[in-house]
């Protein structure tokens, strides 16, 4: 008798910290809806930092003049400035990246940065709205 119940009572301590366990694994599951505006979904990047510093680094160059078709982002200069008839503008990437593009090309106000990480070797881009998604290649 006294093992029955010694059993009946695990047996419905474990049902209910299933059950407990489960609910808090769904009630975190929102489908994305906090993420910020503009995101993917997709955003399980290890990059994404290195990627918003980068789109950071061309709006805010963008937002002093909008005229520039090209925007380079380069580690060995301290602030905004002109070569080879590019605007250059400081940045420069974490190690969780491997890589990240170089010069931007903007076309009528759109544009893309890609990088790669380190750690998978995928390539991922975010879009002047900050939308980051992974390249299939």
């Amino acid at each position: 008798m006294k093992r029955n119940r010694v059993l009946t009572a695990g047996l419905g301590l474990v049902v209910a910290l299933t059950g407990a366990f489960g609910l808090t694994a769904c009630s975190s599951d929102d489908n994305g809806s906090d993420s910020p505006a503009g995101q993917s979904q997709e955003t399980e990047s290890d990059i994404a930092t290195d990627l918003e510093a980068a789109r950071t680094a061309v709006a805010d160059a963008l937002a002093e003049d909008d005229s520039w078709a090209q925007i380079m982002l380069a580690s060995d200069v301290k602030s905004p400035t002109v070569k080879y008839g590019l605007l250059v503008v400081p940045y420069s990437f974490s190690e969780a990246a491997s890589r990240i593009q170089g010069t931007i090309n903007i076309e009528d106000g759109k544009y893309t940065i890609d990088g790669d990480s380190a750690a998978t070797g995928e390539t991922w881009q975010i879009d002047q709205d900050g939308t980051i998604t992974k390249v299939s290649k």
